[in-house]
Formats: structure tokens, C-alpha cells, sequence
């Protein structure tokens, strides 16, 4: 059997590619029906046929992946302004010889704090929050020098100190910011999957967050999950039918669905 992988959200899954009649790149050109569905977008007119759009992402997760990727981007530029506004505190506080309050530690510093409780399958975004690490420390090292230069009556030194690290360090750190909010349009490139039941008209279509690879899959290769449903809880019910097993062929392993089964 020959499947293809599409990843949506943090998972891998993988549609027969008999049950795949096209796929094409999403583009939001389908006409709104009133519904209660999050999840259904709507209907397109497809090869002469409306045919039913679902985001796969949403019926899965219970959220989207563009909404996954909007929240992180604005994550990413809240924790970056915070950093402007952490500098030029301590550039106020060494320049009116006041007590500066903020966050030395980088280790209790809220960028750290949502790092490592932060997951994804995007390991080129992980690479580049791994980068940050370093300047991040180096930025939040620059309190305790500054302050020490202060107490040591050289505020002028201390001063400059600031001003270097403004145009080395944070100038770095704000490019490592930029580059992961750039990683995130990236990878995701959004495509509608078209299903069929009969191998000639559109049943239904699936947005996905993008093409992984293509798979042969030898019958072994494919786990039964038959007794998963009591783990998986309350999700949507049409979720849980499609899923067919588990695929243990390629690097990662995937969910293997079945289109005809989600209604």
C-alpha cells in the first residue's frame, strides 16, 4: 500500500493514497455554509462537485495550526519587546542610581519560563530557540556588571557597557527573534486534500498543514488500534473513527486515517 504523509499541527498522518484524489494548495476560496462546526470551513466547488473543506487541524487538536502559529508569533515579539524594555530600565536605573528590579536570573526570566515548556515538531523554530539561549544569558549578565560598575562610582563605564550590549547582544537577540517568527511562515504551507471514495469524484476535503513524504507500507508495518479508544478521551467522535492505525514504516511513526470514516 502506498500512503502519504501530511502533518498537521504536532502530528503525522497518513491517508491511503487510493482514498487521495488531489491536493492542492490552500487558498481560502471556499464559500462559508452556516454551521456549528469549527472545524468546517465550508464548501468548494471542486471538479463540478461542492464538496464539504474540514481543517483537519482543528477536528484533531481543537485548534488550528494558523492559530497555534499566531499565538507563538505573539509570544515571540511580547518576550522580544520585553527585553528592549528590560534594557532601557537598567539603563535608567544606572543613569538615576536607582534599585533595578527586574529579573537578573535569565534561568527565572519569562523567556526561559515559556521555552521549556514549549513543544513542537518544527525542529528548525527548536534550533533557533536553542540559539537565543546564549545572548539571553549574556544580555541578563549585563545587570550585575553594570550595577557593579555603579556601586563602584563609574557610572560612565557602566553607561557604555549598556550601550555596547544594546548594539551587539540585544541587536543579536532581536535577529534570533525575527529568524523564528520568519521559521514559522516558512513551514507552514497549508494544502487542501482531496479524498474520494470511488476514485473519480471529490468526497471531502482536508486541510492540512503541509506534505511530509510518500510511503510503501507492507501490511506488518501497520499496528492495529482497535483498543485505543478508552486512552483518547472525549475528542470528535469523527476523529476517533478515522483512525485506522499506526504506521511504523518510516522515521516517525504516523496515524493512518480513514477519510470515509470521518462522517
Amino acid at each position: 500500500m502506498e500512503v502519504v504523509n501530511f502533518r498537521v499541527g504536532n502530528r503525522l498522518v497518513a491517508f491511503n493514497i487510493l482514498d487521495i484524489l488531489l491536493t492542492e494548495k490552500f487558498v481560502n476560496d471556499q464559500t462559508s455554509v452556516p454551521s456549528d462546526d469549527q472545524s468546517f470551513l465550508g464548501v468548494k466547488d471542486f471538479m463540478g462537485r461542492p464538496t464539504p473543506i474540514y481543517d483537519l487541524g482543528l477536528a484533531m487538536n481543537n485548534i488550528s495550526t494558523q492559530t497555534q502559529n499566531n499565538n507563538v508569533l505573539q509570544v515571540l515579539s511580547e518576550k522580544e519587546q520585553a527585553h528592549e524594555i528590560w534594557l532601557d530600565t537598567l539603563e535608567e536605573s544606572v543613569k538615576k542610581e536607582q534599585k533595578f528590579t527586574l529579573t537578573r536570573d535569565p534561568k527565572k526570566c519569562d523567556l526561559v519560563q515559556w521555552y521549556t515548556q514549549f513543544t513542537t515538531s518544527n525542529q528548525d523554530l527548536l534550533d533557533v530557540l536553542k540559539r537565543i539561549e546564549a545572548p539571553h544569558r549574556q544580555l541578563h549578565a549585563l545587570a550585575d556588571k553594570a550595577i557593579a560598575l555603579t556601586e563602584q562610582n563609574n557610572k560612565a563605564q557602566a553607561i557604555k557597557l549598556i550601550q555596547q550590549e544594546r548594539i551587539h547582544t540585544l541587536a543579536s537577540l532581536k535577529r534570533l527573534f525575527s529568524i523564528a517568527r520568519d521559521q514559522l511562515a516558512v513551514t507552514y504551507k497549508p494544502v487542501t486534500v482531496f479524498t474520494t471514495t470511488d476514485g473519480r469524484t471529490p468526497a471531502l476535503g482536508f486541510v492540512v498543514d503541509k506534505v511530509e513524504d510518500s510511503l510503501h507500507i507492507e501490511e506488518e508495518h501497520i499496528r492495529p488500534l482497535k483498543d485505543i479508544a478508552p486512552h483518547i478521551g472525549n475528542i470528535d467522535h469523527r476523529v476517533k473513527n478515522m483512525i485506522d492505525g499506526l504506521l511504523t514504516a518510516g522515521v516517525q511513526n504516523s496515524l493512518l486515517l480513514s477519510s470515509k470514516s470521518f462522517l
